[in-house]
């Protein structure tokens, strides 16, 4: 049986990994699945190291009180992928963990597979040749990435976005509006106000308060994402 390590650190990272594990499989019958991960990844089967959760912080703000924590989880993954010897790491998102837990394995004979590219092409491009020297091998969200990373020396391939595999671009706006008994003629507005914990806690009420004055002047129905 071959055993693939996956290690995904936010939500958005364990729904491409609950996805990733089912068509694996598919094709794969024989493989067997360890790491870390969330409900979408559980779904597969696979028992996480620790809580996903964990690894769910952005900013400063919430880094900080955490490090020797995350410190400490970081050395527990190194040592569960070293003691396990999966066939490859698939680092999931979430650079700020995985790209570290990368770097510890890979000089050690790991295989390292990164799944969703880091927009080094957007801000601090000189990221890009550290990145090059811990990872064996990228899958890029969008098309016009694996021309940018292999130009670094970074062999890439383009496997689609998610939005598009959820159907997102085949939306029905007659059909929705007839289900959520919304007038043709109402203005809706999308609220998407992240997947964080932490983002969400922060971001809400600032949202909140926009989308009343939005409303206000505009009028119309709120749609959130969940």
């Amino acid at each position: 049986m071959t055993l693939l390590y996956l290690v995904a650190g936010e939500a958005s990272g364990d729904v491409l990994g609950g996805r990733l594990m089912a068509a694996l499989r598919t094709r794969r019958p024989d493989l067997a699945f360890a790491g870390i991960g969330g409900p979408r990844m559980a779904e597969q089967g696979l028992v996480s190291l620790f809580p996903m959760e964990e690894l769910s912080l952005m900013g400063l703000a919430e880094v900080l009180p955490r490090l020797r924590g995350l410190a400490r989880r970081l050395a527990e993954a190194e040592a569960d992928v070293l003691a396990r010897r999966p066939a490859a790491l698939v680092t999931i998102d979430a650079p700020s963990f995985t790209l570290r837990l990368a770097a510890r394995v890979r000089p050690k004979g790991m295989r390292v597979i990164h799944y969703v590219a880091p927009q080094v092409w957007a801000w601090r491009q000189g990221r890009v040749r550290r990145i090059a020297r811990r990872i064996d091998r990228l899958l890029a969200l969008l098309p016009f990435e694996p021309p940018f990373f292999e130009a670094a020396g970074i062999p890439t391939s383009f496997v689609g976005h998610p939005v598009l595999e959820s159907g997102a671009d085949r939306g029905n706006a007659a059909r929705f509006r007839t289900t959520h008994g919304i007038a043709p003629e109402t203005r809706l507005l999308a609220v998407m106000p992240g997947s964080r914990g932490g983002e969400l806690a922060r971001h809400l009420p600032v949202f909140a308060r926009a989308v009343g004055l939005l409303r206000d002047r505009l009028g119309g129905r709120i749609v959130m994402s969940v």
